[in-house]
């Protein structure tokens, strides 16, 4: 939740502006009543023909208080009004000037409120995610990540890209994500993890290779366009390397082959309405399950968790484990549910 102080500077923008609005619209009014009355008052009472043009050009005589001579001489009746307009039209121009010079301090005001809320929100993550690029890929990343309430940081430099972020009050820092300064400003030494979702591979692998220079633990998920690539990525220390278009392919082949499959795995991955999720739950180094039956140990339970498989230290993958398996050092249970279940499973 944004603190009230912070969305001050918004409020007065926002008032600034319609003020601002409001007297170049009074200003305008005035000006158009005061061309009216050159055009047929005066020039009723004078005699003398006033044209659209002569209207217009005494009215910004007057306005800007420039001092030329009058078009055409004025009535008694003329000159009072003309005394009045010109009181008028000034004041209102210097309000709208005020007004407009306020508008631009703000907006700088609001911009330095914004920057040091986003520097604070940075520097207090921990054990986040970094997504490099915020294309349609990066789009996605973000949103299923923040679908799961995950604190995420983008790294973005095109200006389309980063007006999009401010809209939906995305963390992101601005600039090129093959540079150390830039990861650093994202927190990439607290990250819990990066993906490196930019269009080319050239950069992802720029990317993948700063980030394990300045953080040898941090698990990196990066994206391959070309198959070539794939093992260039997983040199330079990716975990898990990606490519849209095997992946793409394989989810096409998979649907037509297993629609009813696929719809559960889209309907449970990417609707939000259904609280089910996919988790791995690494199982600590003190735990006290560990050595126990997987029944017994509160890790399959009634009304809990459903246990699908067990990733052992040696990366050994046992789907659908027996409850009388025990639960060693070193195992990644794989388990679906709600929430509420994967929480209670966590804490087991």
């Amino acid at each position: 939740m944004t603190p009230a102080r912070e969305r001050i500077p918004l409020r007065e923008l926002r008032r600034s502006a319609r003020q601002l609005w409001v007297l170049l619209a009074l200003l305008l009014g005035a000006m158009a009543v005061a061309v009216w009355y050159y055009l047929y008052i005066e020039s009723g009472h004078s005699g003398v023909g006033w044209s659209l043009v002569d209207a217009l050009y005494m009215v910004v005589l007057t306005v800007t208080t420039i001092g030329f001579e009058e078009v055409h001489p004025l009535t008694q009746s003329g000159r009072m009004f003309t005394t009045a307009f010109a009181i008028t039209g000034i004041v209102l121009v210097a309000l709208a000037v005020r007004s407009a010079a306020r508008l631009l301090v703000e907006q700088q005001l609001s911009a330095e409120v914004q920057r040091r809320r986003r520097l604070r929100t940075l520097n207090e993550m921990k054990d986040h995610y970094i997504v490099c690029g915020y294309g349609r890929m990066g789009q996605e990343t973000v949103h299923q990540l923040r679908r799961r309430d995950l604190p995420v940081v983008v790294i973005e430099q095109e200006p389309s890209a980063l007006e999009m972020l401010r809209e939906e009050d995305i963390a992101h820092v601005e600039g090129n994500a093959t540079q150390d300064e830039q990861l650093q400003a994202a927190g990439v030494d607290r990250a819990r993890c990066l993906i490196a979702a930019v269009a080319t591979d050239e950069d992802n692998l720029f990317i993948v290779m700063s980030a394990r220079l300045l953080s040898p633990s941090l698990y990196i998920v990066a994206r391959a366009s070309r198959e070539e690539t794939v093992n260039k990525l997983q040199r330079a220390g990716a975990n898990s390397v990606h490519s849209p278009y095997v992946g793409g392919g394989r989810d096409l082949a998979y649907a037509a082959v297993e629609p009813g499959v696929v719809h559960f795995l889209e309907q449970v991955l990417h609707q939000a309405e259904i609280d089910v999720d996919f988790r791995s739950v690494a199982v600590p180094d003190d735990s006290p399950v560990l050595g126990k039956p997987m029944l017994g140990s509160g890790v399959m339970q009634e009304g809990g968790a459903m246990i699908l498989a067990v990733l052992s230290a040696d990366n050994q993958l046992r789907t659908n484990p027996r409850p009388n398996r025990t639960v060693d050092p070193g195992d990644t249970i794989i388990a679906m549910g709600t929430r509420e279940q994967i929480t209670r499973l966590e804490k087991a």
